[in-house]
């Protein structure tokens, strides 16, 4: 019986929707078509977004060959930089010309008197002032030249010192020049790797709308097929009914 209703003459439903079509109640073919575009769209976007993520890949590569080898190497030239900066402070020279006397230096003097001493006395003069005055030059002359000598060997041992500490300062300041050259492709691969997560989040939200989008146009067409071709073939029941009674 509803058979009937809905096809009275039994002329069939080909016949109903090309009828439907005609009247403009009958959108099946609008539907596809647009239910086809928005499948076209879909791999559009899966195509760019696709080709998006290569160059973004491609990108972060040329990124970490140009940066990643030193951004690698900063930790350890900074801890290198810290341990030379603590193995070599401000210069500081302790040492005095007493610390570099020779030993043996009183040896030397009393040598040395000794032999006045005994010239004197072979000459029955150790009493004299000549001798006083002998005795008195010597010990000058031998504590000006112990102390030179002292002098001289402090001097050359500040000298060394002075020349390692210096050493010591130009490594530092390498490696604060190469710490900070590493530092900085350190923060330029961490500038291009924010990029890059960026760029991809952004991507990824694009992909996810129009997904979202197109799944969501299809449910509104698939809504509009259900009523409309239902809405079509009943209408066109009614009015071939009403027609043949």
């Amino acid at each position: 019986m509803f058979e009937f209703l809905a096809d009275p003459f039994g002329i069939g439903n080909s016949f109903l929707s090309g009828l439907g079509k005609s009247l403009g109640f009958d959108n099946n073919e609008s539907i596809d078509k647009s239910i086809a575009s928005l499948d076209e769209i879909k791999e559009m976007a899966d195509r760019l977004g696709s080709a998006n993520r290569r160059m973004y890949g491609e990108y972060m590569d040329r990124m970490n060959g140009m940066y990643g080898d030193n951004a690698s190497k900063y930790s350890d030239a900074v801890a290198r930089l810290a341990d030379a900066i603590g193995n070599y402070g401000d210069f500081e020279f302790k040492g005095s010309v007493e610390d570099y006397l020779d030993p043996a230096r009183n040896q030397r003097v009393a040598a040395a008197m000794s032999a006045i001493n005994n010239s004197a006395a072979s000459g029955g003069n150790r009493f004299s002032s000549n001798y006083l005055d002998k005795v008195a030059a010597k010990q000058q002359a031998l504590a000006s030249e112990e102390w030179r000598s002292a002098y001289d060997r402090m001097i050359r041992e500040r000298s060394q010192q002075l020349a390692e500490w210096q050493s010591g300062q130009n490594k530092i300041n390498n490696l604060g020049t190469l710490a900070g050259i590493y530092g900085q492709d350190r923060s330029k691969l961490g500038d291009a790797l924010g990029d890059y997560y960026s760029n991809m989040a952004n991507q990824n939200n694009a992909d996810l709308e129009v997904y979202s989008d197109v799944a969501q146009n299809k449910a509104n067409l698939d809504a509009q097929r259900s009523s409309g071709i239902g809405g079509a073939l009943g209408s066109i029941a009614k009015v071939a009914g009403a027609i043949f009674g």
